[in-house]
């Protein structure tokens, strides 16, 4: 497993903050997690370095977790 320097995650956790607040996606904005993927450079997107960042900011509750509510399937009216 690959070992990151915590000031490498703090910059990818950065660069995450910042475009949430750029897109004031804050307070009661909802937003999924597949878009903080967004925000940093192609070649860092599918590593492991991502999914660290961002288990470490539900860790510290920066980003709060919301459970869907839409209904598969039918709807009865």
């Amino acid at each position: 497993m690959a070992k990151f320097d915590k000031i490498e995650i703090l910059n990818v956790q950065k660069k995450m903050i910042r475009m949430l607040k750029n897109k004031k996606k804050f307070g009661g904005a909802h937003t999924e997690t597949i878009h903080l993927r967004n925000c940093v450079p192609r070649h860092l997107r599918g590593e492991k370095i991502i999914d660290l960042a961002i288990k470490d900011l539900f860790d510290k509750e920066i980003l709060i977790n919301k459970q869907s509510t839409k209904v598969k399937g039918n709807r009865a009216n």
